[in-house]
This record gives structure tokens, sequence and C-alpha cells, in this order.
């Protein structure tokens, strides 16, 4: 079959080992960001470290179901994801890509041809929703559902979920910062269901609202979802969902999701099953409440593990999708939250000092500490913010 090209110029990009052809951008004083928005089909070089950890993703699941992968991505755009994963993913047998831009699939189909992936992969004509729940019978779900629209994923939820095999992934991005970042809360309350905070750790209090949402969608097909790797990163987070059949299951998911109290004046921060309005013990101050979100680990060691693992014959070992992959790792098992350096600075009314200087004077006291992925200037420890305020002198 002859493929046509497209009525739009393009230009050919590399992207791990695919060779992608993408619309190109007519030059203009607008943001590049608006400007690929307004393409012919949406490209997004940024996301690169997205599809990375998505490759490494589909291969631990491999380890785990040890059988053919069946996928679908069902907003492809220029299907570089999709052929990303069937060239570099030789786990997956069957992928299904679908838009509703007939020039996207026109783009997609190109770009399997391309790559000599053509065999392996299905392009549909059709909305996400309604691809989804095509397949959302025995036999016809897929292993692994990636969603990655622009916005909020929540709308997609519902037919994913009946759309994915049991224990099978449901990966998750959100590219919705304000709402989920409490500048626009009732946003956030309207699509995710919680009220979001406000403050230095928001970032990872999204993760934990995109969590708690998942997990209550889920729950209503009786799938217990959990989260097995989840970060952020250049303005979304990303969260990788693990889903299994069973009513006791999905309690005791749900039986994790509460609230976050948080006093911005002494930096003082818990977990709480309840959202009752309190001061602070600290300082009396009025405290603020964050949730219901999920308050369990964000990430699973095991599969964290297998992603590593995955990387380590490829061409993403030195990747910063595998780098962030390892301060993930090394966060598991701390409280919730995390601290902003400046912010503890300020608040002792002391200097500011270099990150690495104030984990080793934490790990002097005896508390845990280490980095974290969210920003160079974060920790994550088992102190309280008291503590960590007399540590500093103040």
């Amino acid at each position: 079959m002859t493929l046509m090209l497209p009525n739009f110029p393009t230009k050919e990009i590399v992207e791990g080992k695919s060779r992608i052809l993408v619309a190109t951008l007519e030059p203009s004083q607008e943001s590049a960001e608006k400007l690929r928005s307004k393409a012919a089909v949406f490209y997004n070089p940024i996301q690169v470290t997205n599809r990375d950890t998505a490759i490494l993703a589909v291969k631990a699941l491999y380890t785990k179901l040890n059988h053919s992968l069946k996928i679908c991505e069902p907003m492809c755009g220029t299907g570089v994801r999709g052929v990303r994963l069937a060239c570099e993913a030789e786990e997956v047998s069957n992928i299904v890509m679908g838009d509703l831009s007939p020039s996207a699939i026109q783009l997609a189909r190109l770009n399997a041809g391309r790559n000599n992936v053509s065999d392996k992969i299905k392009l549909r004509l059709l909305d996400a929703n309604l691809l989804l729940s095509l397949h959302g019978y025995p036999g016809g779900r897929f292993d692994y559902i990636d969603i990655d629209p622009y916005g909020s994923p929540v709308t997609f939820l519902d037919s994913a979920t009946r759309s994915l095999s049991n224990n099978g992934l449901l990966a998750l991005t959100a590219t919705d910062m304000a709402p989920l970042c409490g500048v626009n809360p009732r946003a956030c309350l309207r699509k995710y269901g919680g009220k979001p905070l406000h403050n230095e750790f928001c970032h990872e209090t999204a993760l934990r609202l995109l969590s708690a949402a998942t997990i209550k969608h889920a729950a209503v097909h009786e799938a217990a979802a959990s989260p097995v790797f989840s970060y952020y990163a250049d303005h979304y987070i990303r969260a990788y969902f693990n889903l299994e059949s069973g009513s006791r299951r999905v309690n005791e998911r749900l039986s994790n999701i509460g609230y976050v109290k948080y006093c911005p004046r002494c930096l003082t921060r818990f977990t709480s099953s309840d959202c009752k309005t309190e001061n602070c013990e600290i300082c009396d101050g009025i405290l603020i409440i964050g949730g219901p979100m999920w308050l369990g680990e964000l990430s699973e060691p095991d599969f964290i593990e297998k992603m590593l693992e995955a990387s380590k014959p490829s061409d993403l070992t030195e990747s910063r999708a595998t780098a962030i992959i390892k301060k993930v790792k090394n966060e598991l098992g701390f409280p919730v939250s995390f601290y902003d350096v400046d912010k503890l600075c300020s608040l002792a009314k002391v200097k500011s000092i270099p990150t690495l200087e104030f984990i080793e004077k934490v790990e002097e006291t005896g508390h845990r500490v280490t980095e974290t992925h969210y920003h160079n200037r974060a920790i994550k420890t088992d102190a309280t913010a008291l503590e960590l305020k007399k540590i500093l002198g103040g």
C-alpha cells in the first residue's frame, strides 16, 4: 500500500531508536508550546522523558506477566510513543493507536511504516473513550494503556479501567498543574474530588490527588489500583498504576486515602483520617487541609527495580528517566511530603546552605534523610519541621 504524504510541512526527528515525521512549526513570536498546539499534529519534545519511562515500565510489566503485551494509546498524535514501544520493547506484540484527527492518523501510519513496525500497529480514527470502551470485554482488553492528554486524564479513567486486563498497567499524565497545585482549587475539586495544597510540596500532593482519583474510579469497577511508579517533571505529573480485581484489595486501597494538614507558619505537616479544622500544636497557627488524597507509597520498590534492570542493556541506562527513577527509589519509606531547604533556613532565620551540607547535618542527628526528584533544594526526612529548625540553629 502506498502511503500518502501529509498536506502540511514536516521534518524528521530522531527519538530513541525511531525516526519520526513531525509537523514543521512556522517562525513566530509566540511561545514554542503555543506554536506546537497550533501544529497540524501535536508533538511535544519535552515529553521525551515521559516516553522513556513508558518504555521501561512496559518492559517491567512484561517480567511480571511473562507474556507478549497488548497495548493501547488512544491519543497517539504523531504516533511517536507507540512507534517507540514497537521498536524498543520487543515484549510488545500488538499496539492499538487512536486519534480523532485524520492528520494524526495519517502521520502515525507513515511513522509506523518508516520504522518497519506496521505489522504491530493498528490505527483507529476514533474518540479515545469510544476506542477504549470498544475493548472493554473479556478477550479484548489491554495489558497496558497510556493516557497522555493535554490537561487532565480523569475523563478517561472509567473507560480505561473497563478496558484494562487484570494485573494490567495504566499510565497517566496530567499537565493541569494549576488546579492540582492549588492555583485553581475549585477546578481540582471538580476534576479530582479533593482540595489541593498551594505550598512548597504541592507537586507531591498533586500526585497523591491524582492517585486518589484513580483509585476511587477503579473501585467503582471492583478494581484495586496501586501506584507502582510516580514522578513530577517539566510541569507535568506522571503515574503508573497496577490494577487487580478483588473487593478486599479495593477496600485496602480506599482505607489509605485521607488528608494532609499543614501549618504555613511553622511548616509542621502531618496526615489525618479526618478533615476537621484545628490549630497547630506547635505555634497555634491555623492548619490548612488538603485532600482527600492517597497517603500510601507513590511507587513500588519491586517495580522500580524491574524498571532499572530494564534500563541496563538499553540506551536509557544514563538517561534522565533513569536518574529520576533512582531518586524516586530513594524516597520510598519516608513520610508524606518533603521540605524546601530555603524555606527551612528562612524559618530558622539563618543563611541558606547547600542541600548536601544540610543532609549531612540531618544525618548527624540520626534521622533518615534523602534528596528528592522534585527539585534540587528539597529533602525527604523522618525529622519534623521543629527538629529541622533546631538542626539549623534556629
